[in-house]
């Protein structure tokens, strides 16, 4: 599909957000590039209108780098303002959801009391469990959400994947386009590596701070940090004398560290997907960045922790399921598991990468087939 403008200046593309522009995700997108294929990017924030100002301030709070700065950010107070600019778009504009406000979704009804043209994304499909009963629930939660999404009128919706493929249309039942892109998670060209000998990496998860939980107003999952500590350090420490590789921590930038609680063991900052695809051997818990292991068929170890809250661990027990590996207890790892997840299974890394995170049919990044929709 493709959305040709008559005109020769650059076609305006506003991408929305109710929440907070933190560095990670924009950065993903590489919003950056996007003039580079004639595009004229603004992005739109509402956070101080749906969100507390103290909780946004909590969820930036680990790192100074953390709040997206490459692209300025039109911010809106109140949504008066926010309709007056809603109102002023040209009809060619297009607005890019990327996230919607909480409860009555008091913007959507704005820009469709405009009829804006807006595209949805699904491009992190619902994890979906291999057996029946969940299957069912799955399902079950789609159909019920289908009725809530009742007033959404996008004109387009771009997802990831064949799973995110079928649940888009049973979410969604207003017309619209769908488009499959390449998941903006994964790093699909390779990179140089950055360390020159044999390594594990760590994919961190800011334990001390994590700011979803501090933007909700909610507690941090990590009840036990400093026995958490131990317990990991310890884990490092066992896989280390296992295999001769040492463990470097691949940290998102969420939380910079004053103080290393890895026991010296070196932290490299916004280079998880790189470090990745030249490691022996990835470790981590319920971070999407582990997904890289996955394209880059490398062994895959999930941590549950009893430090953790049961909610978290469950996820990663469920995530673990969907990759095809089993997930292991901080406390309970020993040279038997260790050599039973040391293995890829290359058959099913194949139909996760299909299902979640890129259809067979579709080619090249997520920034080229993304920008050739306008073109």
């Amino acid at each position: 599909m493709s959305l040709k403008s008559n005109s020769k200046k650059l076609k305006k593309v506003i991408i929305y957000s109710a929440a907070p522009f933190f560095d990670t995700w924009p950065k993903k997108l590489k919003l950056d590039e996007f003039e580079n294929f004639g595009l004229d990017v603004e992005c739109w924030s509402t956070e101080e209108i749906f969100f507390e100002s103290e909780n946004i301030k909590a969820a930036a709070s680990g790192s100074k780098e953390y709040l997206y700065k490459d692209l300025d950010i039109i911010k809106f107070k109140n949504l008066e303002k926010f309709e007056n600019k809603v109102a002023k778009l040209d009809s060619e504009d297009i607005i890019c959801i990327m996230s919607l406000g909480p409860l009555n979704n008091n913007d959507l009804d704005i820009f469709n009391k405009y009829k804006v043209r807006y595209i949805l994304h699904h491009m992190i499909p619902h994890p979906v469990l291999p057996n029946t009963w969940s299957r069912l629930k799955h399902y079950v939660k789609l159909l019920q959400k289908r009725y809530l999404n009742n007033k959404k009128r996008p004109f387009l919706i771009v997802g990831s994947g064949s799973q995110g493929r079928k649940q888009v249309f049973k979410l969604y039942k207003n017309n619209f386009v769908y488009k499959s892109l390449p998941s903006f998670n994964i790093l699909w060209s390779k990179e140089k590596p950055i360390i020159d000998e044999k390594y594990i990496v760590y994919v961190e998860e800011a334990v001390n701070a994590p700011p979803d939980a501090a933007l909700f107003g909610k507690e941090n999952p990590n009840y036990d940090i400093e026995g958490f500590y131990n317990r990991i350090n310890n884990v490092f420490a066992e896989l280390e004398k296992w295999t001769n590789f040492k463990v470097v921590i691949a940290a998102s930038g969420k939380y910079n560290y004053e103080h290393n609680p890895f026991k010296s063991r070196e932290i490299i900052y916004k280079k998880t997907s790189i470090l990745i695809q030249h490691s022996e051997l990835v470790l981590g818990h319920k971070s999407l960045g582990v997904e890289q292991a996955i394209v880059d068929y490398k062994p895959l170890l999930l941590f549950k922790d009893k430090g953790f809250s049961n909610l978290k661990n469950k996820i990663i027990h469920n995530l673990a399921l969907v990759y095809g590996i089993n997930s292991i207890w901080t406390n309970k790892l020993n040279n038997t598991n260790f050599k039973k997840n040391f293995r890829v299974n290359i058959d099913n890394n194949k139909s996760v990468i299909e299902q979640y995170l890129k259809e067979e049919n579709v080619k090249g990044s997520f920034v080229e087939n993304f920008t050739s929709i306008f073109n």
